[in-house]
């Protein structure tokens, strides 16, 4: 029961918001009806995580910082996703706690290439 990117194990994020992105266009056809007429559909998965160590940080820019894309995959017992090929982007690292051990606020997105 894991999230995984490439081979290194996430820990569970507090979140994950999952989104479909389309590419396409609103068409209207000469009788006046409007159609969708979509070129490509890939999803978009979005992993919030806390009080992260920064161990676990590094473990994350290490993936990061190949920009390659990465294999993202959850076997978690109630949300199965397949290994997918995802385009990797990190936005709002925050430190949440201050003091010896510095603990971060991350957050993941993940867009799936097709």
């Amino acid at each position: 029961m894991s999230y995984k990117i490439n081979d290194l194990i996430l820990p569970r994020p507090v979140r994950l918001v999952r989104k479909q992105i389309e590419s396409g266009a609103t068409v209207t056809t000469l009788t006046g009806a409007t159609k969708k007429d979509i070129t490509n559909r890939k999803e978009q998965y979005i992993l919030h995580f806390q009080a992260l160590t920064q161990t676990e940080v590094a473990n994350i820019l290490t993936e990061y910082n190949k920009e390659d894309t990465v294999d993202f995959e959850s076997t978690e017992a109630n949300l199965a996703i397949p290994s997918t090929e995802c385009q990797m982007d990190i936005t709002q690292r925050e430190y949440n706690t201050k003091g010896s051990e510095y603990r971060e606020d991350l957050i993941i997105i993940l867009t799936e290439v097709v």
